[in-house]
């Protein structure tokens, strides 16, 4: 199995080294580039099947590779294709995506 992770800051936290990478692109010509935001990819390789293993990836990704107080994760497994988010909350009687 072979899995994708995507690790990015929450769209309401600051991302200060993607503001010194959108403000060089603009010093450097680019004056169009409104934002910019840096994460992490992280590809993933795995040995057989298990059939809790993708519960065991969202709870890695959750508990190890991100920090879900500033940032949302995104798990692709190569498996099956499927794309998974960071779950959705209510966040004061408001539905929406963490981070969002």
């Amino acid at each position: 199995m072979h899995a994708k992770v995507i690790v990015m800051p929450k769209r309401a936290v600051l991302d200060p080294q993607g503001n010194a990478v959108r403000d060089a692109m603009r010093h450097l010509g680019m004056p169009e580039v409104r934002s910019v935001r840096i994460g992490k990819y992280m590809e993933i390789d795995i040995d057989g099947t298990n059939g809790n293993l993708e519960s065991r990836l969202h709870g890695l990704c959750r508990d190890l590779l991100s920090n879900p107080v500033i940032e949302d994760y995104e798990l692709e497994s190569a498996e099956d294709g499927a794309k998974a988010r960071t779950p959705k909350l209510e966040v004061r009687g408001q539905k929406s995506e963490v981070g969002k």
